[in-house]
């Protein structure tokens, strides 16, 4: 049995039968109390069950059976799972959600999602910065839902078990209704995190994150020198606040996130920047793809080429396998990185998730790589959906249409979950279940979504062409 379970094709073809997905279909359906039976499973299981009905004992009883056998061969302890597994309702939302992909789509490599695992809402264009980068292009403010309108966004998330939102802009602290917002998803249990400049986080602000259900704080800081990250963040003075920023949320008891855009400028700071991350008490190093789309555009030339991304990829490898602090890009190439340096090692499964040992190349499979329209999704503040935060395709808008006809839908979303139909060398990768290429950047050169991503070192020639052509138009 034990070695059945390691074998993950097995695991692959007997969770792609027929019976299986009808079992899982059945099993996410509501029942009359409004539950869906799923969670209910989940959450009597290590309980007595007196309050179960004789058919769902009989039906419910067999997949106990099963969970502790695989508790057993997975040495985990069932008070382990009835207090932090089960007894998570954001990780039950998960495991619906994950049940109702396999039961829509089957087991694939990546796997496609019945709904988004993660949405990223850019809560408003206001933002007291004016950052060189700016993929939103963010500053005064423009259209966006009403209040009513964004509590009805949280209902469908939770209606559509979307475990994690994070809270985007913008600066999503200028808006006076976002903690409304954030308690109100907080109160459902959705996991929360904010993308914030850092600038607004005083103690009391850090309080009051933590009071309202945010979990996450990822504060974007672009070098261990000041004058450099102000010259970038368009105001001098902002690199000091920026940091006690940093400190008060680390102080509140937040889990924080650093997270630097990396261009040709400050490349070489990144390990200084990484030192001095540790150095603040935050949990996570995330380093951000620079992606030439909003102002970004503006400054392309700054971008990393693809030999430059290689060094970066080294050195964030570098830092993962020190296993002091959590490290993380966007950059989907980081997870092929991982898995060329060693399959059964430490590899980057996910934007947020990480694995090692013999699974863990499968895991980056079927969850890692580009989540785009996959595995995520973004929402504007006017309600507009788009496939990424960095990819401007309007491809539905709430509360108009549901959030599910919008993620079943629309074709561009469709299209992504098909890597089979990439260009270029993403399309023909031996690495393309674990990365897939940055879709954002493919459409940021090309304006094909489908293209192939010029940060990465099997399109270099793809990137020399664009480059050369390009900077000979700017040049004449």
């Amino acid at each position: 049995m034990h070695r059945y379970l390691m074998n993950p094709e097995r695991v692959r073809r007997y969770l792609n039968l027929f019976i299986v997905r009808a079992l899982f279909r059945w099993a996410t359906q509501k029942t009359s109390d409004g539950r869906v039976r799923l969670e209910k499973l989940l959450l009597w299981y290590g309980k007595p069950k007196k309050g179960l009905s004789f058919l769902e004992l009989l039906t419910f009883m067999p997949v106990y059976l099963a969970i502790d056998i695989l508790r057993i061969l997975l040495r985990w302890k069932k008070e382990y799972l009835v207090k932090e597994i089960f007894g998570s309702r954001n990780i039950r939302r998960a495991t619906i959600n994950l049940a109702r992909s396999v039961a829509e789509y089957g087991a694939t490599r990546p796997q496609k999602f019945a709904s988004p695992l993660l949405v990223v809402w850019n809560f408003t264009n206001f933002c007291n910065l004016r950052c060189r980068h700016c993929y939103q292009n963010a500053g005064p403010r423009t259209e966006q839902l009403s209040l009513s309108d964004r509590l009805r966004v949280i209902d469908e998330l939770e209606e559509n078990f979307v475990p994690t939102l994070a809270f985007s802009g913008g600066e999503p602290l200028c808006d006076p209704e976002f903690f409304t917002v954030a308690q109100y998803a907080a109160s459902k249990e959705i996991y929360l995190s904010v993308a914030t400049n850092g600038t607004l986080l005083t103690e009391d602000m850090c309080q009051k994150l933590k009071d309202h259900g945010i979990q996450y704080v990822e504060v974007s800081l672009e070098s261990s020198d000041p004058e450099y990250h102000d010259r970038f963040r368009g105001i001098p003075g902002l690199w000091a606040r920026t940091v006690r920023g940093i400190e008060n949320a680390v102080k509140a008891g937040l889990m924080v996130g650093v997270a630097p855009t990396v261009t040709r400028e400050n490349l070489k700071d990144l390990p200084k920047l990484y030192r001095f991350v540790k150095e603040l008490g935050a949990h996570r190093f995330y380093v951000f793809n620079f992606i030439p789309t909003g102002r970004g555009r503006e400054i392309w030339s700054e971008d990393l080429s693809p030999e430059e991304r290689e060094e970066m990829l080294e050195l964030l490898y570098s830092c993962l396998m020190e296993k002091e602090i959590q490290v993380f890009s966007t950059s989907p190439q980081f997870g092929r990185k991982c898995v060329e340096k060693n399959p059964e090692g430490i590899v980057i499964t996910g934007h947020y998730s990480v694995a090692e040992g013999k699974l863990a190349k499968v895991g980056a499979e079927y969850v890692g790589g580009c989540g785009a329209g996959r595995a995520y999704c973004a929402l504007q503040p006017d309600g507009t959906v788009t496939p990424c935060v960095f990819m401007p395709i309007p491809v539905g808008r709430l509360p108009e249409k549901p959030l599910k006809e919008i993620w079943d839908n629309a074709k561009v979303l469709r299209e992504l979950r098909l890597r089979e139909l990439y260009r270029g060398h993403c399309g023909v990768c031996e690495f393309q279940a674990v990365c897939g290429g940055c879709r954002a950047r493919a459409y940021a050169y090309s304006g094909d979504y489908l293209g192939p991503d010029p940060g990465c070192k099997f399109n270099a020639a793809f990137y020399r062409a664009f480059y050369e052509t390009t900077h000979a138009k700017v040049t004449a």
